[in-house]
């Protein structure tokens, strides 16, 4: 199987290269990533708990779907191939909300923020010990408590629950 890889892009996200997604974040290379919150009708998000033998953040919480985007797709085709690989959900409808810039705190990842409705039950990736749907306010008592969250995650969690009027 050929490496995935991934676009290199400047300060300003223009492609300026590509690299294998497997060193990217060791040389401190540019790119993008895609991170989709999945949203029930209940208001829940839908959070991963990373495996421990995930490369990075093992053991953290995280958005439902988040990952790379492979050198020449688009923000929405990385985000669709990561909610199909991710959470076996054919077809959602996602919403671009913002893109954080990148950054030292996003390790170098410009990070496209996607939303997604549904109430079809994700299926549990290889990557994940576990899928499980929490209300705003169950999250904000799991950061209290200090339980580990990706810092990427936090960020959009923040920005999420303020644009909800929080």
């Amino acid at each position: 199987m050929a490496e995935e890889m991934v676009d290199v892009v400047n300060e300003a996200d223009e492609v300026i290269g590509s690299a294998p997604r497997k060193g990217i974040h060791n040389a401190e290379l540019r790119h993008r990533s895609a991170h989709i919150f999945l949203i029930d009708s209940k208001g829940r998000i839908w959070l991963e708990k990373r495996a421990s033998t995930t490369d990075t953040y093992p053991g953290y919480y995280s958005s439902a779907a988040a990952g790379h985007i492979s050198r020449g797709e688009s923000y929405l085709e990385g985000a669709q191939r990561e909610a199909l690989e991710e959470l076996g959900i054919q077809g959602l409808a996602l919403e671009r909300m913002h893109t954080l810039q990148a950054s030292k705190e996003t390790s170098n990842e410009f990070v496209a923020f996607f939303i997604a409705r549904s109430d079809e039950k994700p299926r549990v990736h290889e990557d994940s010990l576990s899928l499980h749907p929490y209300s705003i306010e169950e999250i904000d008592g799991m950061i209290a408590r200090g339980e580990k969250f990706v810092p990427i995650f936090l960020k959009l969690f923040k920005r999420y629950t303020e644009d909800m009027g929080r």
